[in-house]
């Protein structure tokens, strides 16, 4: 898992860390960040874990209050790659990334919750199967989410274990 170094580096210097999951988990695979985020267990006060839907944009005052440092969203995202691709996104690059089933562009929430907190944002997006509605995500992007969440878990204990040696 690559992205797992990658957001180690991401989240390295960081004391306060927000998870996002967006997405909506009334069409199949747009509901594995909401899936990611409501499965993970994690429990710390400098953590914090949300599950914001289709309208992300309405947890910058939270997040500020929070004082997140480091912004994670996690979302499916059509890169036109192989289903279960998995890449990270930093706000300079979303661009070239069409996510269609949200109302506010990624590159603009990116930048927006940026200047509300202070922080910075990346994009853990992976590429779906299907965005039909329907429930449950399709068994590619099950095992995907799961690795992910296995990942997030593993990187966010040794984060917070580290943080407390200093």
């Amino acid at each position: 898992m690559d992205f797992e170094k990658a957001l180690k580096v991401f989240i390295s210097d960081a004391k306060r860390i927000a998870i996002l999951g967006i997405g909506n988990d009334l069409r199949t695979d747009d509901g594995l960040g909401p899936f990611i985020v409501n499965s993970l267990n994690v429990k710390d006060p400098n953590i914090m874990i949300e599950n914001v839907g289709s309208v992300p944009e309405g947890f910058a005052r939270p997040l500020a209050e929070f004082g997140a440092e480091r912004m994670i969203l996690i979302d499916a995202a059509d890169m036109q790659k192989a289903p279960g691709y998995i890449e990270l996104v930093t706000k300079d690059r979303v661009g070239g990334i069409n996510i269609s089933t949200h109302s506010m562009p990624l590159s603009f929430l990116m930048m927006y919750l940026e200047q509300e907190t202070g922080g910075k944002t990346i994009i853990l997006g992976v590429q779906p199967k299907s965005i039909q509605f329907g429930e449950g995500l399709t068994p590619e992007i099950q095992e995907v989410a799961e690795e992910i969440l296995v990942a997030l878990e593993r990187l966010l204990t040794q984060h917070i274990r580290g943080m407390k040696d200093v």
